[in-house]
């Protein structure tokens, strides 16, 4: 499943990178979606200074959702940490 995948890839950044010492992850399962949340007190960083050549947020994350019709959303902020949102519909 493309979110299982996205969420992984999510925690796996959260681990070699944040630098914090727990991570948070939280999923929600109702009849219409499946929406996960994975989040880190850790390190955060500038969403748009990731250099063009690191695809780890931009496709394996962002544009793997995108692609089976989901939606992810990346919320950093650098010294404060980061939350993935992953956001997919039930059919």
């Amino acid at each position: 499943n493309a979110t299982i995948l996205a969420a992984r890839e999510a925690l796996v950044n959260a681990a070699r990178h944040s630098g914090a010492p727990q991570i948070a992850v939280y999923a929600e399962v109702e009849p219409d979606r499946v929406t996960i949340f994975i989040r880190d007190r850790g390190s955060g960083f500038d969403a748009n200074s990731i250099p063009v050549g690191r695809m780890g947020i931009r496709q394996s994350i962002i544009g793997r959702m995108q692609r089976c019709g989901g939606q992810a959303t990346v919320r950093a902020v650098p010294g404060a940490g980061t939350e993935i949102e992953l956001r997919l519909a039930r059919t």
